[in-house]
């Protein structure tokens, strides 16, 4: 089965930018990849803050938010990592920023969990070593 949930994860970040994603967009995810009550994460550590997105309203709030701070937005991704009903993304974001105009890179490590078949939340870590450890991991 966990072959079958890192394809699952891969289909999203394949999918194109879900994380600037237009209506249609979300409405693929949440039918072909994510639970209808998915939930998406950040840590305090991140440029937004420690927030919480659920459901469809959660991802229609967060892209709004970062195409208010952001002018370019997304994810590299690098490798995914088998962890039963976990999947680990080891990632880079690329961004630049909407008034400055100034660029940044940052690495970024996401833990999906997947029940069912479904994605149902994923947490985002900037430290690679926590990520693996909340996964049942280790670096």
């Amino acid at each position: 089965m966990s072959d079958q949930n890192v394809e699952l994860v891969r289909g999203v970040y394949e999918m194109g930018d879900f994380f600037n994603a237009r209506p249609e967009q979300f409405d693929r995810a949440f039918r072909d990849y994510l639970n209808e009550r998915f939930e998406l994460r950040l840590p305090p550590d991140y440029p937004e803050g420690n927030l919480v997105f659920r459901g469809r309203e959660g991802a229609a709030e967060l892209t709004a938010m970062l195409h208010d701070s952001w002018g370019e937005w997304g994810f590299e991704t690098e490798r995914f990592i088998d962890a039963d009903d976990h999947v680990v993304v080891f990632a880079r974001i690329r961004a630049t920023g909407g008034v400055s105009g100034i660029p940044i890179e940052l690495e970024t490590t996401h833990v999906w969990t997947i029940r069912a078949g479904r994605a149902t939340s994923v947490q985002f870590y900037r430290d690679r070593s926590e990520a693996l450890e909340a996964a049942g991991l280790r670096e």
